[in-house]
C-alpha cells in the first residue's frame, strides 16, 4: 500500500484535471492547479475518491472558509492540511505572483 497526497495549488487559469504525479514504491506525489472558474471542493473531491487519497495539502492562496469547504467535501477519512509561508518568503513570492497574475513575464 502507498501512501497517497494530493497538492492542490490555487491559481486563476489552472486546470484540475490536468494533473501530475510522483510516485516512489511507497509513497505518490498528486499535484493539481485548481483555477477559479471549478468548484475546486468538488474537483478536489472527486479527485481524492478516484485515486485512493489519504491527505490533503493546500497552498497558502486558501482562505479559511475554501479550507473548511475541501475539509467538508472530502469527508473526516482525508486529512486536510494547509501549508503556509514565513514573512520573507512571502516579501519574495507576493510580487512575481503579482506580475504573473497580471500576464508579465520578467
Amino acid at each position: 500500500m502507498k501512501f497517497n497526497t494530493l497538492y492542490v495549488s490555487k491559481w486563476a487559469d489552472g486546470d484540475p484535471d490536468d494533473t501530475r504525479v510522483i510516485e516512489t514504491e511507497t509513497y505518490t506525489l498528486h499535484s493539481m492547479v485548481a483555477g477559479n472558474s471549478v468548484n475546486r471542493a468538488e474537483a478536489v473531491s472527486a479527485y481524492c475518491r478516484k485515486h485512493s487519497i489519504h491527505s490533503v495539502v493546500l497552498c497558502p492562496g486558501f482562505t479559511h472558509s475554501m479550507v473548511a469547504e475541501i475539509g467538508a467535501a472530502v469527508g473526516r477519512e482525508i486529512s486536510v492540511a494547509v501549508s503556509r509561508s514565513d514573512g520573507p518568503g512571502s516579501s519574495v513570492t507576493n510580487p512575481v505572483m503579482s506580475e504573473a497574475r497580471k500576464g508579465i513575464r520578467k
